[in-house]
């Protein structure tokens, strides 16, 4: 990861990951022959990465740490299925901190989803959402829309946070999932 203000010749912003401002700790590995990596996601965009540490003193799974770090190396992307068994473990209740830590950008999707065709809409990119649970969760949302996750989670008989959240792991494992929430909702200029 090159520093915040990296910038090429053109001056144009060069590094997807330049607006990161945190790493949530998924896993803490030696790597050999000597020194230990941390695989994360990274806030608020919510990268999968992994970088090399200067010792692991202060580093504890599902720790937040502030970046850039004088013990973090350079950061770099991993994909889901390279991640150990205890990151892909933790992801999901990483993946929910994360989107309880930011919920302004999250419950956007709750509050602008629509119909996607005639017969398909974009609450059912969620597990377990059929049709008429998307109905009703468009009636229950009403005009003025929801200002918490407890209140979609009241209405609805969901548990939303959790729902996006697997919807997010879904997409890092298959990049041909669309449409992409990650991008559309996270990783888009706010």
């Amino acid at each position: 990861m090159q520093p915040k203000d990296a910038q090429d010749p053109d001056g144009e912003e060069n590094d997807p990951l330049h607006e990161e401002v945190r790493l949530r700790i998924l896993d803490i590995r030696e790597r050999r022959p000597i020194g230990h990596e941390i695989q994360c996601i990274s806030e608020p965009s919510l990268y999968l990465l992994r970088a090399r540490v200067r010792g692991t003193i202060g580093f504890s799974v599902s720790e937040t740490i502030e970046i850039p770090a004088e013990n973090i190396g350079s950061l770099s992307e991993v994909r889901l299925k390279d991640l150990s068994g205890t990151s892909q473990q933790e992801l999901v209740t990483a993946l929910s901190h994360s989107i309880r830590a930011d919920p302004d950008r999250h419950i956007s999707f709750y509050n602008s989803a629509g119909p996607m065709s005639l017969k398909f809409h974009s609450f059912q990119l969620l597990a377990g959402i059929g049709n008429s649970k998307a109905i009703q969760m468009v009636q229950k949302r009403g005009i003025a829309g929801w200002q918490t996750f407890e209140d979609i989670d009241e209405d609805c008989g969901i548990e939303s946070v959790p729902l996006l959240a697997e919807r997010y792991v879904k997409e890092m494992e298959d990049v041909a999932q669309t449409p992409r929430l990650l991008d559309l909702l996270v990783r888009t200029e706010q």
